[in-house]
């Protein structure tokens, strides 16, 4: 290692170069960047729930309508509000990738008399009626019919949907931009109009996304320059850091676009994520030059034993918080494994450049005319000191609380949730969350639940048995919050009444094959449309409901209550299984829990592995887990006791908490045993440590604080959490290390720390 730092010492220009050389190479790619912020991208292809929707769309089309929802609280059964909404709906139809629209004033209505049925749609002709009295029919002829009522208008006349159904080929973010387009030129009072589903939403999370970006990144710069000028009081200590972290990032967003990684819904903060943990190795890296400085070395001399006696705990720290982050590879989440990854990646990259560009550089600046830091008698340094002596006086006592803390907060966590819902992860003031409240204030709400009702015979669905099954189960949803459901069998009975002068007594299954098929063919013969209800030979179709549910755990119940009953009444000439978006959401639910588990293990056996190995004692490893048990335990605590729930951004603060607050546990106690080796008591080593290494652990855990607490200003709710949560534990990880660590290091005094480790015998003592 002395050979390589004494290259880099002497040829700063040529490792200048090439990290130049490799920068240009990254940056020409980054332009191919790509987003990707649709949900249903962020599950495996190969998952049951998903094979399944696939196989539903490929027989009766999108399982994922687009609602563009108009309100007016003084009714929407007037010229004005109509017209508006009939305009829209020719500008929905007109977008290339539109397959289907379906408004109030298009949706096919069936009316009867004693001598005639009709089906047409529910305003004559589809148009606007103009007059009052044209519009007082079709008020009453809209809301007779259940194809409209509470699904196309709702019950209380206030609100009206127009619902879109996309090709499966469209290119769903272009359609929804020009839905959005649309839209704005309408939305006005004293009409509101709200866009739900997946494609809209696609669209909102993208351009928040770029919002957030355009607000964090200058935070989190502005942040990672202060914390360094207070941390040096000098120029070079703040641009060269800077330089690292702003590298390290361009070249993970280089390598994403080399390998097409999209940057999605979790992966967009990845940015301020790597400036925020890069900044560490630099503090460590120049804390310690300055102090080789200080003893009076020249300049080749101080940058060759920087990187002989920083390359040891610098990678340890680096390998230990890239095990956290490929811990995540365990997740269910595709986004999340690929964040683990693309992070792991750039963390290594900041580790290699602090240890080699930093060194370049500094061999290229004159050595400073050093001079007591302010901050080396500030705030912090007293704040040290205070903690040093209270571990030498009540090193007992620190850790009888800190047990208990760690029952305390161990108590909480059944009261801990998890919570995979768009709601949870976008806040309650985005704006598709504003639209399905009004899918739910209105109507019986947006979310969308689909069941396959597959025959397996030409004709199938046409067995008044099937369609009484189908009935009965549409019965059971509306016992279970789906409040309103629609298939072929509402067709059906409807079509009976009418075909008998409207007589409430026949809005029922006929009871022999032969009448349903007329039924159905006389209603193909004037027109009507099937849609997803049946295919064209009848051996199967889809019933529909839209509902609202409170949260993930309810969703799940449902579809396991739902899923029961199919089994138990549709197991003879039908079968019937749940396809579509609330199957797939009530999967991510059910594996997130598993995954957390699994990674968050992961973690912990890695990183004690890692500090294991590279400290050559398995006590040291298990010593430097104590503080992180401690956080994570309190981290889920908090997040029980508080109502946070665990969403696709909270779900991994405990495993990057691991892989991160490692950090300050390795810097610590490697320290610690070489100053003890160095011969000095075990009062005197821990003042020594908390001094020096204790420095740049605490300014590492502002820097890291600091950089993650600015996530408060993303426009994501879940993202919020993550920040707000990733800053807490390193502010507790940080305090564990201070006082856990030392407190079991001088009662115990384990055997480790007086022999030197493998890896760093012949080193000098300082770090």
């Amino acid at each position: 290692m002395r050979k390589f730092f004494s290259w880099i010492a002497a040829h700063p220009y040529i490792v200048i170069g090439i990290v130049l050389l490799i920068t240009l190479t990254f940056l020409a790619f980054i332009p191919r960047l790509r987003t990707d912020t649709d949900f249903s991208n962020y599950i495996d292809k190969t998952d049951p729930t998903v094979m399944a929707m696939e196989r539903a769309e490929a027989r009766y089309g999108a399982q994922s309508l687009l609602m563009v929802a108009v309100e007016n609280e003084a009714g929407i059964f007037n010229l004005a509000t109509l017209t508006k909404i009939g305009r829209m709906a020719e500008s929905f139809e007109q977008i290339a990738g539109v397959d289907e629209v379906t408004s109030p004033l298009n949706a096919q209505v069936i009316t009867g008399t004693e001598k005639a049925i009709k089906i047409g749609p529910a305003s004559p002709g589809g148009a606007v009626p103009e007059t009052p009295e044209e519009i007082a029919v079709y008020r009453e002829r809209a809301m007779a019919s259940n194809t409209v009522r509470d699904y196309l208008v709702a019950t209380d006349s206030q609100a009206a949907t127009v619902l879109i159904k996309l090709k499966i080929d469209a290119d769903q973010v272009a359609v929804a931009k020009e839905i959005i387009a649309i839209v704005k030129n309408y939305d006005s009072p004293p009409e509101r109009i709200y866009i739900t589903g997946m494609s809209y939403m696609n669209v909102v999370l993208s351009e928040l996304m770029g919002k957030d970006l355009l607000i964090l990144l200058p935070l989190v710069i502005l942040v990672i320059v202060l914390v360094l000028y207070f941390s040096f009081w000098s120029v070079r200590g703040v641009l060269l850091p800077l330089l690292v972290v702003v590298l390290s990032t361009l070249w993970t967003l280089g390598l994403m676009a080399i390998f097409d990684v999209p940057v999605t819904i979790i992966s967009f903060i990845l940015p301020v994520i790597l400036m925020a943990i890069g900044i560490a190795y630099c503090i460590h890296v120049l804390n310690y030059y300055y102090e080789v400085v200080k003893t009076g070395s020249d300049r080749r001399t101080a940058v060759i034993e920087t990187g002989l006696h920083m390359t040891a705990p610098v990678s340890m720290t680096g390998f230990t918080t890239v095990a956290g982050f490929l811990s995540l590879l365990n997740s269910f989440l595709i986004p999340q494994r690929q964040f683990g990854v693309v992070t792991a990646i750039g963390v290594c990259v900041a580790m290699v450049l602090s240890l080699v560009l930093i060194p370049a550089l500094l061999s290229l600046l004159k050595v400073p005319e050093r001079k007591i830091k302010k901050g080396d008698r500030g705030p912090i340094t007293r704040v040290l000191s205070a903690i040093e002596q209270l571990v030498i006086r009540r090193r007992r006592s620190v850790l009888v609380l800190s047990a208990i803390l760690f029952v305390a907060f161990l108590a909480g966590l059944p009261l801990l949730q998890i919570e995979t819902s768009e709601r949870e992860f976008l806040g309650d003031s985005n704006p598709v969350v504003e639209g399905m409240e009004l899918m739910k204030r209105h109507f019986s709400g947006s979310e969308q639940l689909m069941i396959e009702i597959d025959t397996g015979t030409t004709d199938g669905l046409l067995n008044p048995d099937v369609l009484n099954e189908i009935v009965a189960l549409q019965g059971f949803l509306q016992e279970k919050g789906v409040n309103k459901t629609v298939s072929i069998a509402d067709l059906v009975k409807e079509m009976n009444q009418k075909f008998h002068a409207d007589d409430a007594a026949y809005y029922a299954i006929p009871d022999t094959p032969r009448l349903v098929s007329q039924l159905l063919f006389f209603f193909s013969l004037q027109g009507g449309s099937l849609g997803n209800m049946a295919l064209s030979d009848f051996s199967a179709g889809e019933v529909m409901g839209l509902y609202s549910m409170g949260g993930s755990a309810q969703r799940m119940d449902l579809v396991h209550e739902v899923q029961t009953y199919l089994d138990s009444h549709f197991a003879g000439s039908a079968k019937a299984q749940m396809v579509g978006p609330t199957l797939v959401q009530s999967s991510l639910y059910s594996q997130i829990a598993k995954s957390q588990i699994t990674s968050l293990v992961t973690s912990i056996i890695a990183a004690g592995l890692i500090v294991s190995i590279l400290m050559g004692s398995l006590i040291a490893g298990l010593i430097s887990l104590i503080p992180l048990l401690l956080t994570v335990v309190i981290n889920f605590g908090v997040m029980a006791y508080s109502g946070t729930p665990l969403n696709m951004a909270t779900l991994m603060v405990s495993s990057i908490a691991i892989g991160i607050g490692i950090d300050y546990a390795i810097h610590l106690i490697s320290r610690f045993r070489r100053e003890v080796l160095a011969g000095k008591s075990m009062d005197n080593a821990l003042q020594s440590t908390i001094q020096m290494t204790g420095r740049g652990i605490a300014y590492n855990a502002v820097a890291l604080a600091l950089g993650f607490i600015i996530l408060l200003a993303s426009s994501f709710k879940g993202t919020n959490s993550f920040g707000l949560l990733i800053a807490m534990t390193m502010v507790i990880s940080a305090l564990s290390a201070f006082t856990v660590i030392p407190a079991i290091l001088i009662t115990w005094r384990p055997a480790f720390l007086f022999r030197s480790p493998w890896k760093m015998r012949g080193n000098d003592s300082r770090e």
